[in-house]
């Protein structure tokens, strides 16, 4: 996953980045070589979050070295983003109109039915 744009991020989870950094570096200046699920728990109940994502974090910081590497991220796609190309929305649009707005509406699955149907044949 990118990290986000600076212009992106908000002061709080800027300054909840900031302090999991600075809890991430103490924990990293303590504890060299390979860690134990004693140390994890304990950066665990530092950092407030659970083992896994004490993990998580762990390997980020580790990889990308910076604040911005541990900023949340929001869940889900952005706002805006396709998965499917122009094309595929096209033939969608088209079959929704064609198809599926109509006074006697047939089911969604034949509705899907036909828009895979549609993209088989372009």
């Amino acid at each position: 996953m990118s990290e986000p744009f600076a212009e992106e991020i908000d002061d709080t989870d800027w300054d909840e980045a900031c302090r999991k950094a600075d809890v991430i570096r103490e924990f990293l200046r303590r504890v060299s070589g390979r860690t134990t699920i004693g140390q994890i728990r304990e950066l665990a109940d530092e950092l407030r979050l659970s083992q896994a994502s004490a993990y998580r974090l762990l390997k980020l910081f580790r990889a990308g070295g910076t604040v911005l590497s541990l900023v949340g991220r929001k869940a889900g796609r952005p706002v805006g983003h396709r998965v499917l190309d122009e094309a595929r929305e096209e033939i969608i649009r088209a079959e929704i109109k064609r198809f599926y707005l109509k006074k006697n509406r047939p089911s969604v699955s034949a509705l899907v039915r036909e828009v895979n149907a549609s993209c088989r044949d372009r």
